[in-house]
């Protein structure tokens, strides 16, 4: 075999079918009559092999003609410098392979690089050319190629999210490589604006979590309990009609429009309105088969309707509590990623479900829907906009919403007007379904969305239209949603149920549990902090205790109230992590440093062991 043979097995052997992708982008760009770059592989002055790119009549060298390695060397130096454990590192470009090189032999096997590569010609002479196997097997490289089926720009977004997280875009770097911003002006302002989104998700998710910590442990107590005799979204698969059309109401401004034209629906599809839709969905005598709500902080108010109590809910343990426990109709719970909860809804027979979130409790809907196997989803006051300067529609948190102010705010396509202001929390939901919505229809081209929100900003591969004529086209058969939710039972049978409830009474034992073992790893981090004082460290001793550590953090790890406890304490656990990657100048320094972080967050650890305990015991003692 060859170089490019090598590189694609093993790149199959990391990402599987990628080889498969690269070979049927290769040959569907031999069968194209004309290429759009002429590419030559010389050698520079100073002995390195270079490219040589001929675009429009026009010569560039994606490496220095006389001197190649140097700048290399002083990128290294300025842009990366001392790059963090864990550290993300985004480049735009194969084209100059010295850049990766250099990066991959000074960085630690930890670090993530993601490449974009927006010419599918160069990335394949990058394959033929330079042997990558070494580097795959040591480092995490996700390549990202224009030109190959599903590696659309937009596409990598929710893979740069998960990289870049919030404690780490200090340590983040990005990178176009020389000559790529001339040659691929509009790819390269892309990538970048891609790094910002990334960037701002990281932002909107972390100060999310900041808000939601304080109440999330009160509310997973507190609402766990109707896991006992709740359902499972799972089950909506066995008994709701995939010949019928999903209508996800959201409570956009547009929604004043066409909120009457809803009643037509009524009992021609599935209807789930969000929360806050509730309200003005009561109010003009519209019942929707289900509400969805993922919020742990929302308004009881929002729900203090008569007949809201007893339709059914798809909710998350993570919910207002307070508005959980007003309801009282069928709850209908998916996996969430709670250690805790997962426990008690993977003891039900039904299969492993989640949904994703897209981040709001709109996007939710929309993917239960997805996921439920309808084939035609309608989408309705979703404005991801502030459409005639207004938040939400009438009715939501007043009976008659006030204008905003909206100078300043980004400017998006809208569907009836051509430019509409938005926020940055919407724009998140906005490009979560330009990036989902194609997806969902590459694997099943029989897909539809309709947008029938009558305002707001364009989502990418929706057929935009009035709720009239959507409901006119889609809504052709009669069902009763209730009596299809009629025929389940809840998830757990009998001595599922039995189960629960025991593992609910015992949760209170394991919240000591965690004390106790941050306390003893606490008393492991007073012993090192006190070796390290002494005048001459017994390095064995030292490096006896940091191996008792690292082998207790583990263990503390596996334990599933530790998993809430890092959620409560977020402030502190950034703190941390920004600090994780001090080096000190002595092995004392360093080890006096590494106790210091220890023994604060093990003994914030050791509180939350305590407080979780005495919650777990004032909600499940009386549980039957």
């Amino acid at each position: 075999m060859g170089i490019f043979e090598d590189n694609l097995k093993v790149l199959a052997e990391v990402y599987p079918e990628i080889d498969q992708l690269i070979v049927d982008a290769k040959n569907e760009a031999e069968e194209g009559t004309e290429k759009e770059l002429e590419i030559h592989r010389e050698v520079s002055m100073d002995g390195e092999k270079i490219l040589k790119i001929r675009k429009l009549d026009k010569e560039y060298y994606l490496g220095g003609k006389r001197n190649a390695k140097e700048p290399v060397q002083m990128w290294m130096e300025k842009n990366i410098g001392d790059l963090a454990a864990n550290a993300p590192v985004f480049i735009m470009g194969v084209g100059n392979n010295l850049y990766l090189s250099e990066l991959i032999s000074q960085c630690d096997e930890k670090i993530a690089i993601l490449i974009y590569e927006p010419s599918l010609q160069i990335f394949l002479d990058f394959l033929e050319n330079t042997d990558i196997t070494k580097w795959l097997r040591k480092q995490t490289i996700i390549f990202w190629v224009k030109g190959i089926k599903r590696m659309e720009i937009e596409q990598m977004k929710p893979i740069a999210d998960r990289l870049l997280t919030f404690g780490m875009l200090p340590y983040s770097r990005n990178f176009v490589l020389p000559n790529y911003e001339v040659l691929f002006p509009e790819d390269a302002l892309e990538f970048l604006r891609m790094c910002r989104k990334s960037a701002m998700a990281g932002v909107v998710l972390r100060n999310t979590q900041k808000i939601f910590s304080n109440v999330m442990v009160k509310n997973l107590f507190s609402n766990a309990k109707y896991l006992c005799d709740g359902y499972k979204t799972t089950q909506l698969v066995q008994v709701i009609p995939r010949d019928i059309p999903g209508i996800v109401v959201a409570a956009g401004p547009s929604l004043n429009k066409n909120i009457k034209d809803l009643k037509a629906a009524c009992g021609k599809a599935l209807i789930i309105a969000v929360d806050t839709a509730i309200k003005p969905l009561l109010k003009e005598g519209i019942k929707p088969d289900m509400v969805m709500i993922i919020d742990a902080v929302k308004p009881l108010d929002l729900f203090q309707m008569d007949g809201c109590e007893n339709i059914p809910f798809i909710c998350t343990v993570n919910a207002s509590s307070e508005v959980i426990a007003y309801h009282k109709g069928k709850k209908f719970f998916y996996h969430e990623g709670y250690f805790f909860s997962e426990k008690i809804l993977m003891k039900s027979k039904e299969d492993f479900g989640t949904v994703s979130s897209g981040g709001s409790v709109a996007t939710s809907a929309f993917s239960l829907l997805y996921k439920i196997g309808l084939t035609r989803i309608i989408l309705v006051g979703q404005d991801l906009a502030y459409t005639n300067n207004r938040t939400h529609a009438d009715g939501t948190f007043s009976e008659k919403m006030q204008e905003v102010n909206t100078k300043g705010m980004f400017m998006v396509e809208g569907n009836y007007e051509a430019r509409v202001p938005t926020a940055n929390d919407l724009r998140q939901f906005l490009d979560w379904y330009n990036v989902t919505i194609p997806a969902m229809k590459e694997r099943n081209p029989e897909f539809c969305v309709i947008n029938a929100t009558e305002g707001g900003a364009k989502i990418t591969d929706t057929e935009v239209m009035t709720l009239k004529e959507a409901i006119s086209r889609e809504c052709k058969k009669e069902v009763n949603i209730g009596e299809c939710l009629d025929q389940l039972n809840p998830m757990l049978d009998e001595e599922g149920r039995q189960w629960a409830v025991d593992y609910l009474k015992k949760l209170p034992d394991q919240c000591h549990q965690l004390a106790v073992q941050a306390n003893r790893i606490k008393k492991l981090y007073k012993k090192l902090d006190k070796v390290c004082k002494k005048k001459n460290i017994d390095k064995r001793e030292y490096l006896s205790i940091l191996k008792k550590i690292e082998k207790s953090i583990p263990e503390i790890e596996k334990m599933p109230m530790y998993q809430l406890a890092t959620m409560s304490l977020s402030d502190a656990e950034y703190v941390i992590s920004r600090e994780q990657f001090f080096y000190g100048k002595s092995v004392s320094e360093e080890g006096k440093e590494i106790a210091r972080k220890g023994l604060l967050y093990m003994g914030l650890v050791e509180q939350c062991g305590d407080l979780f305990q005495k919650y777990a015991e004032e909600v499940f003692q009386d549980l039957e």
